[in-house]
């Protein structure tokens, strides 16, 4: 009897001291947090529940930089979109560690842009648009499909082609955009980007597509950079040789924006159309905030096939001018006030 009594007082006594080996042991909620709707301006906090006594020190690092815990997040430690988070726990047992995704929504809900027809114009048809902007009184395309893709130009409200530069059959053209007298024309999944010289349309060069797209989708400039989206919630911005300089996420109020399509930049912003959907984002080039949204359900144009989507925005007359692939029409809207 005195044998058993003393074995169950060394088994608890061994209960009593059991080593802390994860943040479980010490009911933490870090791992919680990825699961939740933190905002910018919000505070973070990483909470633990048990052996309180126990912990000596907690250090938390915020995209690899040291932050206090509890932490009011903001632009000089966080960034909207993904953020890498992670906890290191000493105890008097040793340290114990924790590694987790912080997605992080802005503060500020997306408004509504209230838009009206202006003006609508034919578009021509047999066009896959991909890649859609004016200049000096034209509008130039880029057409995909495999066999099929190619770069025109027409001027707006006819369906003649000025230009045409058929593309190899085994190319699928996507998103170009226009910078210093030269329009570069991204390629699905060819990894190559396509030079021309802006006036004639003549091919100059062609570029290795970097490895931080993982495939080529919208393209546009802000006149001193490339702005390139690879179909995920990330826009890059290159130069003119495509040596990437920044990056940001596309972020709203309530959630993370992927399939980030056909680009413009406008007045400081970029435009975005989110493929296979009726909206175009408009987005804050600092930090990937979408401020506007239009909603452009009303002139999606019946018939054809689902990949006939809204997918051209371009800038014209102070208004914009938007299409689909194998649409009929180009519709001119206001920009948001």
């Amino acid at each position: 009897m005195r044998n058993f009594i003393a074995i169950a007082i060394g088994l608890i006594l061994f209960s009593c001291v059991k080593e802390i080996d994860s943040l479980s042991d010490l009911n933490s909620d870090f791992y919680e947090i990825q699961n939740r709707s933190i905002r910018m301006n919000d505070t973070l906090k990483v909470n633990f529940g048990s052996h309180l006594d126990k912990i000596d020190s907690i250090s938390l690092l915020l995209n690899g930089k040291k932050v206090p815990n509890p932490v009011v997040l903001n632009f000089q430690n966080a960034e909207l979109g993904i953020n890498s988070l992670e906890v290191n726990v000493y105890t008097k047992d040793g340290r114990v560690n924790g590694k987790t995704k912080l997605p992080l929504l802005s503060e500020r809900e997306e408004k509504a842009v209230e838009f009206e027809i202006i003006n609508e114009y034919p578009h021509p048809q047999a066009l896959f648009t991909q890649g859609f902007f004016y200049h000096k009184g034209r509008i130039y395309e880029s057409s995909g499909q495999y066999n099929k893709s190619k770069i025109v130009a027409y001027q707006l409200g006819s369906n003649e082609f000025l230009q045409e530069v058929k593309n190899d059959e085994r190319v699928f053209a996507e998103g170009c955009a226009l910078l210093n007298d030269k329009i570069y024309q991204l390629t699905y999944r060819e990894r190559q980007i396509l030079v021309y010289h802006a006036p004639s349309l003549e091919l100059i060069e062609k570029l290795q597509m970097p490895t931080e797209l993982r495939e080529g989708w919208g393209l546009t400039s802000n006149g001193q950079e490339l702005i390139a989206g690879d179909g995920s919630h990330q826009l890059y911005f290159f130069d003119e040789q495509f040596n990437l300089k920044r990056k940001i996420q596309v972020v709203g109020n309530v959630s993370i924006y992927d399939q980030i399509n056909e680009l413009e930049y406008i007045n400081g912003k970029i435009f975005a159309n989110v493929w296979q959907t009726p909206y175009i984002l408009v987005i804050e080039p600092e930090n990937g905030r979408v401020e506007h949204y239009y909603d452009l359900s009303p002139l999606l144009e019946e018939g054809g096939t689902d990949d006939d989507v809204l997918n051209g925005i371009a800038f014209y007359n102070g208004n914009l001018l938007v299409t689909g692939k194998k649409w009929s029409n180009i519709y001119e809207v206001n920009l948001p006030e």
